[in-house]
């Protein structure tokens, strides 16, 4: 391991199972000072959840030199970690916080987004350490090139729907579980947009722009699913499963599909 390599372990360890584990000792102690139960355990499984899935692309699909060296796949595991939970400080700006929404509030609708975007971003990076490179920083930049991508969705639909309200004002089930369906969906088809073997910085943004623009057609539909699935005056309680989990399950297994039919990077 190079000099700059067991640099970017040390930090990732700070900024990854150091952080994650900061944050949940001080979301349980909110907890016990709320004196109730909250989403912390589903919180919790969610991202063991998305350790899981990470450590077996990286057994599986990532260089040999990786998935064959306990070192590599040590760093790129707590790399993966530091990514999600940078990225969970991302969610407050896009509109949506583990802390006051999910924990404090107790807001289940905002606990399916989250998660959704937990299981996303790790899509983004997961699908970067698909394939040989030369490098951890190939690795940063297709997963900030998936992940950047990623943000931009949710932006974009939130920014047309106000779904992000829906999720943390009204806190309605159905618009959570639609978000976070949206958003591991969209996460699945970015990842395997950056999936490979590194070539060069353009090839790699082609590859993303040639895969990636799925996506679009895919928010383009989410956004007419929210003008139908929305609460209105008449049905201020649409039903969790019809308007919330159906919606999310067809975004999810049209992803599925897609890469199934574009098959896996050469």
């Amino acid at each position: 391991m190079s000099n700059d390599e067991f640099i970017v372990l040390l930090a990732s360890l700070a900024f990854g199972p150091a952080a994650w584990g900061i944050l949940f000792f001080r979301l349980a102690g909110l907890q016990r000072f709320r004196g109730r139960r909250t989403h912390l355990p589903t919180l919790a499984g969610a991202l063991g959840a998305c350790t899981l899935v990470l450590m077996l692309i990286l057994l599986r699909y990532s260089a040999p030199d990786v998935r064959h060296a306990p070192q590599y796949l040590l760093l790129y595991l707590v790399l993966g970690l530091a990514w999600l939970r940078a990225s969970a400080y991302g969610f407050t700006y896009a509109g949506l916080s583990l802390r006051d929404d999910v924990i404090e509030r107790g807001n289940a609708a905002a606990l399916a987004a989250v998660s959704g975007a937990l299981a996303g971003v790790n899509f983004c990076y997961a699908g970067s350490n698909i394939g040989s490179g030369p490098g951890w920083w190939v690795v940063v930049f297709s997963g900030a090139l998936a992940t950047v991508g990623l943000g931009a969705i949710w932006l974009l639909v939130d920014q047309m729907t106000g779904v992000n309200d829906l999720v943390t004002i009204d806190r309605d089930p159905a618009a959570g579980a639609r978000l976070g369906g949206l958003l591991a969906a969209s996460g699945l088809i970015f990842g395997r947009a950056v999936a490979g073997d590194w070539n060069s910085v353009q090839a790699t943004v082609e590859d993303f722009a040639r895969i990636g623009w799925v996506v679009l057609p895919v928010a383009g539909a989410a956004l007419l699913v929210e003008r139908v699935a929305k609460p209105t005056v008449a049905r201020p309680h649409p039903s969790a499963a019809a308007a919330g989990a159906l919606p999310a399950l067809v975004y999810l297994l049209f992803a599925a599909a897609y890469i199934l039919a574009i098959g896996w990077p050469p």
